[in-house]
């Protein structure tokens, strides 16, 4: 396993970070700094690092494939062909 420096990750994370998520990862981790010893905050920091909102985006798994591509436009037309339920119940 490669070691990395946690704060050095950490802080490549929070760049990352919009403000809103700054705010809510400094609360979370100001809290948990308050009661945990600093090994459970260390492995605190280390679960944080691999769940959201610091865990990296990886595009590849929004990569939407020729075929959900041709799935999403016959669902779509399918739904226009349809008549509208407003219309439908007389309103």
């Amino acid at each position: 396993m490669r070691r990395t420096d946690l704060s050095e990750a950490v802080m490549r994370a929070w760049a990352r970070l919009n403000e809103p998520q700054r705010q809510r990862f400094f609360e979370m981790f100001l809290s948990a700094a308050v009661r945990l010893d600093k090994l459970e905050l260390r492995a605190w920091l280390r679960r944080q690092l691999r769940e959201p909102p610091l865990v990296a985006i990886d595009p590849a798994r929004f990569t939407i494939s020729d075929s959900d591509i041709a799935l999403l436009l016959r669902a779509v037309g399918e739904a226009a062909a349809e008549p509208d339920r407003d219309e439908a119940k007389g309103g």
